[in-house]
């Protein structure tokens, strides 16, 4: 029985060999190296991280592309969302007591100091208390925005963000 085309059977007898070839070289690869965190590392210096355009090719088609899970990112986002409006307002009231209605810092303060006990009036720590409200407030909105940023990260993920000038 012939080959319609000798060609093809030969590059993939060739292809079969050099795989062969290739399979034998990761098994003496792996074995030349004690620990498989010095192994990854000279395989991500020399093939993941290759400029040679085969060596990439070779590299993503052992890649499995993953479909994202669009609910899963979904509710995440969501909850993310809803973590950094909170986070957005109890920051803002921690450095604007003024928005929920106390007439100064010293009232909030006062709030949450008569909430936990009156020790902490008569404790030095009182006297940072100020401070204290300030670096809660600025932490609290900086942990908003992160939220927020992992939040478009997971609604990028899904393919949920449209791109400026589109409608």
């Amino acid at each position: 029985m012939h080959s319609e085309n000798p060609g093809l059977a030969e590059n993939e007898e060739r292809s079969d060999d050099l795989l062969d070839k290739l399979i034998l070289d990761i098994k003496a690869l792996v074995l030349l190296h004690g620990t498989d965190a010095d192994l990854q590392t000279r395989l991500q210096n020399r093939i993941v991280h290759s400029h040679d355009e085969s060596v990439n090719r070779f590299v993503s088609s052992l890649q499995v592309a993953r479909k994202p899970d669009t609910t899963r990112l979904t509710v995440i986002a969501v909850g993310e969302l809803l973590l950094a409006s909170l986070l957005i307002v109890a920051g803002a009231v921690a450095l604007a007591p003024n928005l929920a209605g106390a007439s100064s810092p010293q009232a909030v303060l006062n709030y949450f100091i008569s909430q936990i006990s009156n020790s902490v009036s008569n404790s030095p720590i009182y006297q940072f208390a100020s401070l204290v409200t300030f670096l809660v407030g600025t932490a609290l909105l900086l942990s908003a925005f992160y939220t927020l940023r992992q939040a478009a990260l997971n609604l990028r993920e899904m393919g949920l963000i449209l791109k400026q000038g589109e409608e």
